[in-house]
């Protein structure tokens, strides 16, 4: 029984890093999650049923328009192996996109995979949005696509109570540019609360952060 404690102790210390960054969490979770750069801000409120589903709401603010989405995230697969772990999800929802004072239609879907162990993190997530909206000059394409990827690793070890720390180098696509923008971050968490902060490669800032209650 003791071994059986320990070993469930252990592995909600080396997985907290990866269940935070998810959009499902273990049941009856609360999730707060905000990205901001000085172009876009997204907000993800999320509350997990089960440990597979989770109904979710997204603001985004992007090119002057605003998007409210209410969601339902999906765990379609998890891989767990004695030093790492791996996930599939996806989302779907419906909401509208403000702009100046119209309200348009939006739907939504989103793929986030992931692998990661105690020292190592590798991260895709692409957000696709159809819009009823033809007014915003700034979104030309009515499909809205945005992806990114990210690689990381923790230069040392901590534990749960301690603060970690993890280096990541992202790469990201905003809807039809060719140019991939380049970000690396510092991130830290410590208990239930994690944070990321950014610097372009061009000179932009990016300041991320999660809370799980």
């Amino acid at each position: 029984m003791r071994l059986k404690i320990t070993f469930l102790f252990t592995m909600m210390i080396a997985w907290t890093s990866a269940i935070w960054a998810h959009p499902v969490s273990y049941k009856d979770a609360i999730g707060l999650m905000s990205y901001n750069t000085p172009q876009m801000n997204e907000v993800l409120l999320t509350y997990s049923l089960s440990p597979q589903f989770a109904v979710a709401a997204t603001y985004l603010r992007d090119s002057k328009s605003e998007f409210y989405i209410p969601r339902a995230n999906f765990l379609l697969k998890r891989w767990n192996k004695d030093d790492s772990q791996a996930n599939i999800y996806l989302s779907a929802g419906a909401g509208y996109e403000k702009f100046n004072t119209k309200n348009y239609g939006a739907r939504l879907a989103e793929l986030v995979a992931d692998w990661e162990s105690r020292k190592y993190y590798i991260y895709f997530d692409h957000l696709y949005i159809n819009r009823d909206n033809e007014d915003n000059a700034l979104l030309k394409e009515k499909d809205y696509n945005h992806s990114k990827f990210r690689v990381g690793t923790a230069p040392f070890l901590a534990d749960y109570e301690d603060l970690n720390v993890w280096l990541i180098l992202q790469a990201e696509k905003h809807l039809n540019e060719s140019q991939i923008e380049m970000t690396q971050f510092l991130r830290f968490y410590m208990k239930n609360t994690l944070w990321e902060v950014g610097a372009r490669f061009d000179g932009g800032w990016a300041f991320n952060y999660m809370v799980h209650f």
